[in-house]
């Protein structure tokens, strides 16, 4: 037994140091691990060769066994802290370390909701000891800069989220995350996840500063309420396995809290909402406490169905197609702490009937179409609940969100409609093609008949009397009038970022912000050389460079961009020549167009010479690591990458 032990654990020794090879590992962590891995069969081997004498001493024997227990132990500690997290091996017999309670008024959205999911969840392998996928969430800085694959979130569409992508592959996926034999999140953790993405991935907002109707606000008032706030339920918990086969991906329900019945309800995607999806829910409707359907379009015979959910606390029917005449259907609901109505056509009359709920403490009404006066008297009739209108007597007030685009492909061969809609009706949608930030007085109004033929950045904003302007939002089109037969490239892109080698540069597929997609070429130590070969000669007068900045993520503007054309490729001359300004901000993150204008000519060559960025800026270059002297150097990356996924030729 002991002869297998040695042998086995040299064997484990040696896959120890084959595993540590992989990308990730901090050499310095693993000094200890390795030793006493290695420590381990050497004393067993020791052991096995001097068994006999030491078995004539009992007092040997115990001091070996010990000696063997005490390194065991260790080795075992360290690899598991490596491989799981810190104090792994020791955490089901440490003492927990009870949380600071955060009061709900000090709460900051990621320090408090976010985080510690990143660590419970994620910083296991994502830490500066074991950096998987050149991935560490430690801080906000290397949070945004990403790893391997690219940037974790784009705001501007939380569905493509690399975080929530891995999140939601099948379990037995090799990228799913948490890996399968990890904990895994639970419904909440990711709603919370989706939500702070959806919302900007703000790393400073407090949760008081959010609307109050806000999914994320909903759920920290539960997680921050303290013992005596704390609402006790009196209905059983619903199970696992039911709430487990209501969530999907237009529907999130989850326990508010650890160990609570009560459920919360959120859906997504109003093109996806069908009234069964609300009456699958009536097999938990007593332990509902709160349904968020905003801009569902919810209609009035919803109602009859949540009508049903006899314990509920919170609803909100924001931007849904509800009235007045259905509103009777809540009338059971005798629990009904907060509606939110925003947006919908309600009129004086139903606002009086809803203020008179026994149990209501807020309604929000805001853009409903009652005058302020109307609701002044519902007030001074009704003075318990809080009714927030968003006028600008009250102390909330509304800001439109920036309007949707739905145009798909951004590259053009032929004119194609500009598709924008906005959630909130009469809203004015204003937008420019020049980059130029739209305004509510000289910018062209949206309408549907808007049609883009040219290589623009669009720029949108809504509008609306009484509201406050919503942020612009951007989408930047690029034409292709001209398409090579075919790209010959001279040096090779690193082996990383290779897409589809020359055909990516013509492909006239748009890689995105996470430049893992597949679509992207990286150069790093080389330049960007290619030949660009048409069937007959062309007259260009615009070479646009589709590229990537990625400043967290070493991604950089190039140092130079040159161009040459010609009718004979032996014979090219120089058509075009800049220096792009560079980008050191440390979270910039975006696709870039370089334009290069030209001098009409016609030309059945084109070749594209782009230099990187070269050695980075002092504030970039990694610190060095901790020197083994039994390990060469490790080479220096100190080079930023260039990132190019299409060449536009028109």
């Amino acid at each position: 037994m002991l002869l297998s032990t040695a042998f086995t654990s040299a064997l484990t020794a040696l896959m120890g140091i084959f595993l540590s090879k992989e990308p990730g590992y901090n050499a310095e962590s693993l000094v200890w691990h390795k030793w006493t891995g290695a420590a381990v069969s050497l004393l067993t081997f020791t052991w096995c060769i001097f068994y006999q004498k030491l078995g004539k001493r009992k007092i040997s024997l115990i001091v070996a066994g010990f000696t063997n227990i005490v390194v065991l132990t260790m080795a075992g500690h360290l690899g598991a802290s490596i491989t799981h997290g810190d104090n792994y091996l020791l955490a089901p017999v440490s003492k927990e370390k009870l949380q600071k309670k955060t009061p709900l008024a000090d709460a900051i959205v990621f320090d408090d909701m976010v985080k510690p999911i990143l660590e419970a969840r994620c910083m296991g392998c994502h830490n500066s000891t074991k950096a998987k996928g050149e991935l560490v969430m430690e801080t906000s800085q290397l949070l945004l800069r990403g790893g391997k694959s690219g940037a974790l979130w784009d705001t501007s569409d939380a569905n493509l989220s690399l975080i929530l992508q891995r999140i939601h592959l099948p379990l037995e996926d090799k990228k799913h995350m948490p890996p399968e034999n990890k904990p895994q999140m639970t419904e909440q953790e990711i709603t919370i996840l989706y939500n702070w993405i959806r919302g900007g991935a703000n790393f400073k907002i407090k949760v008081i500063e959010l609307e109050p109707t806000d999914t994320l606000r909903s759920i920290a008032e539960n997680l921050f309420k303290s013992g005596e706030d704390q609402e006790n339920y009196a209905f059983s918990p619903a199970s696992e396995s039911t709430i487990r086969k209501l969530n999907t991906n237009f529907r999130s329900v989850y326990p508010l809290a650890k160990e609570s019945p009560a459920i919360a309800v959120d859906f997504y995607g109003a093109a996806f909402f069908k009234h069964e999806l609300l009456e699958d829910l009536l097999v938990i409707k007593t332990q509902i406490v709160s349904l968020n359907l905003d801009k569902m379009p919810v209609t009035d015979n919803d109602l009859k169905t949540i009508g049903q959910m006899t314990n509920l606390r919170k609803l909100n029917l924001s931007f849904s197609k509800v009235t007045g005449s259905g509103l009777s259907a809540l009338d059971n609901l005798n629990d009904l702490h907060e509606i939110a109505l925003t947006n919908t056509t309600l009129k004086k009359e139903d606002i009086e009937k809803l203020a008179s709920l026994k149990a209501i403490r807020r309604l929000y009404v805001w853009n409903c179409g009652v005058s302020l006066s109307d609701i002044d008297k519902i007030r001074k009739k009704y003075p318990v609940p809080e009714i927030q209108t968003g006028m600008r007597t009250d102390t909330l007030f509304i800001k439109l969100n920036p309007p949707i685009v739905q145009n798909e492909d951004p590259v053009l061969d032929k004119p194609v409609r500009l598709k924008l809609k906005h959630y909130v009706p009469q809203t004015s949608i204003r937008y420019t093609l020049d980059g130029s930030e739209p305004d509510s007085l000289l910018s062209p109004i949206y309408n549907d008949q808007t049609f883009v033929s040219d290589q623009v950045l669009m720029k949108a904003k809504a509008f609306k009397k009484g509201w406050h302007a919503s942020e612009s939002v951007q989408f930047q089109f690029y034409a292709a009038r001209y398409r090579p037969d075919t790209v010959i490239m001279y040096k090779p892109a690193d082996s990383s970022y290779k897409g589809k080698g020359g055909n990516t540069l013509k492909d006239q597929v748009k890689g995105s912000q996470n430049f893992g997609d597949g679509k992207w070429l990286a150069f790093r130590n080389n330049n960007l050389e290619c030949m660009m070969v048409f069937s007959s000669r062309i007259r260009p007068q615009c070479i646009t460079i589709s590229a990537l900045v990625n400043v967290g993520a070493l991604v950089f503007p190039p140092k130079e961009i040159r161009i040459l054309g010609g009718n004979d490729p032996a014979d090219l001359k120089l058509i075009y020549h800049s220096n792009p300004a560079t980008d050191t901000l440390m979270q910039s993150n975006y696709l870039i167009p370089y334009e290069c204008k030209i001098k009409p000519e016609w030309l059945k060559y084109i070749k594209v010479i782009v230099e990187p960025s070269g050695k980075l800026p002092k504030q970039f270059i990694p610190k060095p690591e901790v020197k083994d002297p039994k390990k060469p150097p490790a080479p220096k990356n100190d080079k930023g990458w260039f990132f190019i996924d299409e060449i536009f030729v028109n």
